[in-house]
């Protein structure tokens, strides 16, 4: 299978606080040092979710961990993707978002992102709604309704 490569970038931005560039086929999220993604917290599972991206969508998968991933609030196994989305990894609050930021956001450069944090609370989960400004989402149908 060719990889196509996509005329807009997504990104995650973690906590309101950092903006990670989606450039890999697959991105690996979890406690292990060997993920493209770390976060440092006991709740998160070594190996907790990934993110796929094939052609123009995204798909977020739980990757059986012990706590769980949700998205918006509804605990997922497997989910599309579109921008705005409130990715919760065991109370981490990270935005899915696809395009050029209305803002300059800082990316990482190379190497695997190590966060540090413990779970969040709901009011932090709620002030997410805050970050989607930052968004210029494209007028695309839904994925998420895709088998």
């Amino acid at each position: 299978m060719t990889e196509e490569k996509s005329s807009f970038s997504a990104f995650l931005i973690v906590e309101g606080k950092r903006a990670i560039s989606l450039e890999r086929p697959i991105t690996n999220i979890g406690r292990k040092s060997d993920n493209h993604i770390v976060i440092k917290d006991q709740h998160v599972s070594r190996y907790h979710a990934q993110i796929r991206h094939l052609k123009d969508a995204y798909i977020l998968m739980d990757l059986e961990s012990t706590v769980g991933t949700s998205v918006n609030g509804r605990e997922i196994k497997q989910m599309y993707l579109k921008p705005g989305d409130v990715i919760s990894i065991a109370g981490v609050p990270m935005i899915f978002g696809i395009g050029n930021p209305n803002q300059p956001l800082e990316f990482p450069t190379t190497g695997p992102i190590n966060i540090s944090t413990g779970p969040t609370d709901t009011m932090q989960l709620n002030e997410a709604d805050a970050y989607l400004d930052l968004f210029n989402t494209p007028d695309d149908e839904d994925k998420r309704s895709k088998p």
